[in-house]
């Protein structure tokens, strides 16, 4: 079986990016018992940060730990193994650690972190491409490849690797959704996000991959029910993601947002201590992920093993 790579990308910052990759992570172990690796190559690492709490984060680059040493692999000309920068555990979810405690694993979740380092070592890494007549593009190229082969021996040890892309148009961003099998868009009820999507979507098609577009799974996040929202909801599915693949919305909650805080990098709360009213929209975004990628069929060891 190899690893099913899912890119959550969108151009527009603020639309609950990061928040999706942690709910993804958690609900993909949880209710469907999947090896969850998280890669973070965003350098504001808020999703490393709740998973790993922002002391676990300077903790593991201390150690040796994250997407930045991935990094500096590329600008060494060393060769891709991103094995070694791994947190294995950054699971906040009790039932999920107890059961492996009783050696009963019923899903589990790792990290590979970002840390601010991270922008010094882009910023660096784009200045000597250029200087050297290099190209964004070209950049993103590279760096794709880099990935490819930093996560060769990955693939066999994961259900599903995603990937926290920043939110711009860098070649960082660029590369995670170039090696991505499919990706996940995470938007806004609005005008402008639903505007800013197909931007997006169309941009990913003619500089990315032109089958990404038709891989793509879009999330409503922080929803209001009001006819405005429903308004927005029904024209970003029937006008602007025609004949694509509109998951579920996300609910606008507090519980979200405490959720994300993680107070220690050793504690862990129950899925419903942790989700509480939202666990139950939790199942869904797993569930119609899943539902997503069996109809597709784009990985067919995934559709195999987990349908």
């Amino acid at each position: 079986m190899s690893a099913t790579i899912v890119a959550i990308a969108n151009l527009k910052g603020g639309v609950g990016k990061s928040t999706t990759s942690v709910m993804l992570a958690d609900s993909l172990a949880f209710h469907f018992g999947l090896n969850v690796l998280v890669v973070d190559l965003d350098a504001q690492a808020n999703s490393s940060q709740m998973l790993l709490t922002e002391q676990g984060v300077h903790a593991a680059s201390e150690q040796g730990k994250g997407t930045h040493h991935l990094l500096g692999q590329f600008l060494d000309g060393r060769k891709a193994m991103a094995g070694p920068f791994i947190m294995p555990n950054a699971v906040s979810i009790e039932e999920l650690r107890a059961a492996e405690m009783k050696s009963e694993r019923l899903g589990w979740i790792s990290a590979l972190p970002a840390h601010p380092q991270l922008r010094m070592d882009e910023l660096a890494l784009e200045e000597e491409w250029y200087s050297r007549t290099g190209t964004p593009t070209t950049l993103s190229e590279a760096l794709a490849r880099h990935f490819e082969n930093g996560f060769a021996d990955l693939m066999p040890l994961y259900d599903v690797i995603l990937l926290d892309c920043p939110p711009h148009l860098s070649p960082l961003s660029r590369a995670g959704l170039s090696v991505a099998d499919v990706f996940v868009i995470p938007t806004l009820a609005d005008a402008v996000s639903s505007w800013g999507t197909k931007q997006f979507m169309s941009w990913v098609g003619e500089n990315v991959r032109a089958d990404l577009v038709h891989r793509s799974f879009s999330v409503i996040t922080r929803f209001k029910n009001t006819n405005y929202a429903r308004q927005m909801r029904s024209e970003l599915q029937n006008v602007y993601l025609k004949d694509l693949w509109l998951g579920p919305t996300i609910p606008e909650s507090v519980q979200v947002l405490t959720a994300m805080d993680r107070p220690a990098a050793d504690s862990y709360d129950t899925f419903r201590g942790k989700y509480g009213k939202m666990r139950g929209d939790m199942r869904v975004l797993a569930e119609e992920f899943v539902k997503f990628l069996h109809a597709r069929k784009w990985n067919e060891s995934f559709a195999k093993v987990r349908a």
